[in-house]
């Protein structure tokens, strides 16, 4: 979080300027306990505050931990009721009653403009497998991420470990970041 927080601070001085406030990530979280082995989802959504109107790199880490420690918090003791199997908890009710929402809210003239931002964007961090993979003998060298952004989100930045390395995938709308490759 600190290395994407400082990076994107970096980015927006040379992009028209840093805001006042801290941008905020949305950031998935497992739910998953480390002796659960089921085949499912067990993942919520937290919100992250970055601290990037800090200029000072000790300040930003600080008020990072600070925000996650919250989070961590928060979590701890709403894990038992929170919801983390979306793909069998009413799914299909859910994403087909969202997107008859979407296509009424959106398709309205300006009111995107109108609706508060949760988030800046999305910071996922993935724990990938820490031994070398092979595919028909060759060792496959690194596994860049790869996720997507939605609408009012315009960066997702995933961070995969694997075999020792990190890996950071970045996907934006060119419109929001044209120089995408710059903030890599």
């Amino acid at each position: 979080l600190w290395l994407c927080a400082t990076a994107l601070r970096s980015y927006l001085a040379t992009h028209g300027g840093v805001p006042r406030k801290s941008l905020v990530a949305a950031m998935p979280v497992s739910l998953r306990e480390e002796s659960n082995k089921e085949l499912n989802n067990q993942a919520s959504m937290s919100l992250v505050q970055l601290g990037t109107q800090h200029a000072g790199p000790v300040r930003r880490l600080a008020a990072i931990m600070a925000s996650t420690g919250k989070v961590k918090q928060a979590l701890g003791g709403l894990k038992s009721v929170l919801p983390t199997d979306y793909p069998s908890l009413l799914a299909p009710w859910l994403v087909g009653g969202a997107a008859r929402w979407a296509l009424k809210t959106y398709g309205r003239p300006g009111i995107t403009e109108r609706l508060p931002a949760i988030a800046n964007l999305v910071i996922s961090n993935v724990p990938g497998p820490q031994v070398p993979l092979y595919l028909a003998g060759a060792r496959m060298l690194t596994f860049h991420p790869l996720s997507i952004i939605i609408h009012g989100l315009a960066l997702n930045i995933t961070i995969q470990t694997y075999a020792g390395r990190v890996d950071f995938g970045l996907i934006g709308d060119r419109q929001a970041l044209p120089d995408l490759q710059k903030l890599a």
